[in-house]
């Protein structure tokens, strides 16, 4: 049996999921900042907040666009990408607490920032925010994963069929 070798179509899904993430990041980033620095909410709720309001957004998006589908939404469909988006969630939860809370990633940055001499020094709301940004590649590749082998899978001719 041949494997299938990612082709054109794949690294055009993958822009295409790229320049969406790209926009529903910054939304998310946007969104978390207001909820945490703005509103002063805790950051667990915050991110809550913004992933809820973010994922509408890259549900139409990415079906109609990155993956082509057509028609009505379908609301087993809906399901697996709000499935998804809270695994997705939950993953920048789990990372944003590791990175800030035990692994105090901003002291890191913050010695790398000394070291070459930047005049920046991350705490509070930055360091928090600065720990939210690393969470971020984590979280879009179970979101991309789950999306493509999940959520908007192609069937293969043999599921159209029972499906029909």
């Amino acid at each position: 049996m041949k494997a299938n070798k990612p082709g054109k179509k794949d690294l055009i899904q993958i822009v295409k999921f790229g320049l969406i993430g790209i926009v529903n990041t910054a939304l998310d980033y946007f969104l978390f900042f207001v909820f945490f620095s703005l509103i002063h909410l805790d950051k667990n709720l915050a991110q809550v907040l913004a992933t809820a309001l973010a994922m509408t957004n890259s549900y139409f998006f990415n079906r109609y666009w990155t993956f082509g589908k057509k028609g009505k939404v379908k609301v087993n469909e809906m399901w697996k990408f709000i499935v998804v988006n809270l695994v997705s969630m939950g993953v920048t939860i789990l990372c944003l607490n590791l990175f800030y809370d035990v692994l105090h990633l901003e002291r890191l940055a913050n010695a790398v920032f000394a070291w070459i001499g930047l005049g920046l020094r991350l705490a509070g709301d930055s360091a928090v925010l600065f720990c939210k940004l690393v969470a971020i590649p984590f979280s879009l590749a179970v979101n991309f994963l789950g999306n493509r082998l999940w959520v908007f899978r192609k069937k293969t001719t043999e599921e159209e069929q029972k499906a029909s």
